[in-house]
């Protein structure tokens, strides 16, 4: 995200959020740790927190290995502190909003998948 793709990110602050819905991809270990905490270094210095629901192509066992905390009504994995990880089946109350939480589908590329590596 830069400025000319997303402007309104110049007016946000450390209490907005900005929602992925699904396949985050930042958080895989192995090979790409260092690509990862390059990118979430990235995201921790932008003014907004990044909030996340886990879609289909995550490393759902490194996401699991996080502690689990509680943070406006459900529980979270924090990746950092501006990357929150809204756990499935869980139920938020963010700035006035309910929001329910679920993810994943069935990949239809599993075949061109590697367990742990890409899928």
């Amino acid at each position: 995200m830069n400025a000319t793709n997303f402007p309104e990110g110049k007016t946000l602050t450390k209490d907005d959020y900005v929602i992925i819905c699904g396949d985050f991809g930042l958080v895989w270990g192995g090979d790409n740790a260092k690509y990862d905490k390059w990118w979430q270094y990235w995201l921790d210095e932008k003014p907004w927190t990044t909030l996340f629901v886990d879609g289909n192509h995550e490393n759902h066992e490194l996401l699991s290995s996080y502690p689990v905390t509680y943070w406006h009504g459900g529980q979270v994995h924090k990746i950092n502190d501006s990357i929150i990880h809204l756990m499935r089946g869980e139920y938020f109350n963010i700035g006035g909003y309910n929001f329910f939480t679920f993810g994943g589908a069935f990949s239809h590329d599993v075949i061109y998948r590697k367990k742990h590596i890409s899928w």
